[in-house]
C-alpha cells in the first residue's frame, strides 16, 4: 500500500514538475516568436521558416501541457470516484467489523511424550485461532 501511494505521489509531483519545464518554455518559446515576427517585418521571408519552426515547438509543447492536465484531472476523478465508492460500501459494511481472511500458520512443538509435532492453523484477526496438532508418530 505504502509502495502504491508513493509510486502515485512521484507520478503526480513529476507531472507537475514537467509542466512546469514546459511552460517555462512555452514562455520564452512566446518571447522569440515576437522577435521573430519583428525580424520578419524588418528583414523579410527569411525568418518564415524560423517562425513556423518556432509555431509548431509551440503547438507542441502546448499539447503536452493539456495531456498532462488532462492526466492529473483522471487521477483526481479517479480519487474522487474511490471516496464515494468507499463511503457507499462503508454504509452497507463498516470495515471495522469485517474480518480479514485468516493466515495460515505453522510451527513446531514439543509433542506429549518427547516427539516433535507440528501445529498447523489460522491466525485470526480476533484474537481467536484454530490448531490441530500432528505428532510425529500420527
Amino acid at each position: 500500500m505504502e509502495e502504491a501511494k508513493s509510486d502515485l505521489i512521484n507520478v503526480l509531483s513529476s507531472l507537475e514538475a514537467h509542466w512546469h519545464v514546459l511552460e517555462a518554455e512555452v514562455v520564452e518559446i512566446n518571447r522569440d516568436i515576437d522577435y521573430c515576427e519583428q525580424c520578419l517585418r524588418k528583414y523579410g521571408e527569411w525568418f518564415n521558416s524560423p517562425l513556423q519552426y518556432l509555431r509548431e515547438l509551440k503547438r507542441a509543447k502546448k499539447t503536452k501541457m493539456k495531456e498532462i492536465i488532462r492526466t492529473m484531472e483522471s487521477f483526481n476523478n479517479n480519487l474522487q470516484g474511490g471516496k464515494k465508492l468507499v463511503k457507499a460500501l462503508e454504509k452497507h459494511t463498516p470495515v471495522s467489523v469485517l474480518q480479514a481472511p485468516s493466515t495460515p500458520g505453522m510451527g513446531a512443538l514439543s509433542g506429549g511424550d518427547d516427539s516433535p509435532a507440528l501445529f498447523v492453523g489460522s491466525c485470526c484477526t480476533n484474537g481467536s485461532s484454530a490448531r490441530r496438532v500432528i505428532n510425529a508418530t500420527e
